[in-house]
């Protein structure tokens, strides 16, 4: 499986509810490799509606940019969740189903273990 094969695709809970689609990717990187390259595991799905305030961080609790930059990308990516790669049930052509209901699934990267 690539990670391409997993953007976009749409993401439901165990009573067939939209979590969102995927629009990014989060992952680790882990100490075990062959020493030449880096190795990197998959930790969650980044799903429903965010964009570029995310992947510029402004989503982070840490981060602090101009207060009108953090406000607008926190209201437009209000809806958006963090699944962890360890829910994700199934993954089937453009679905993925995990085994966690919507409303449990987290917000915000920042409870993902380091």
């Amino acid at each position: 499986m690539n990670a391409v094969d997993l953007i976009g695709c749409q993401v439901v809970d165990p009573h067939g509810r939209t979590v969102g689609r995927v629009h990014d990717l989060v992952f680790r990187r882990t100490d075990e490799g062959d020493g030449v390259l880096p190795r990197f595991e998959l930790m969650a799905l980044e799903c429903g509606k965010a964009g570029v305030g995310d992947r510029l961080g402004f989503m982070r609790e840490a981060m602090a940019g101009p207060w009108p930059l953090t406000v607008l990308f926190r209201w437009l990516s209000r809806h958006a969740r963090v699944v962890e790669w360890s829910e994700v049930t199934r993954v089937g052509p453009r679905r993925i189903e995990i085994g966690k209901p919507r409303e449990l699934v987290h917000r915000s990267i920042d409870v993902l273990p380091a």
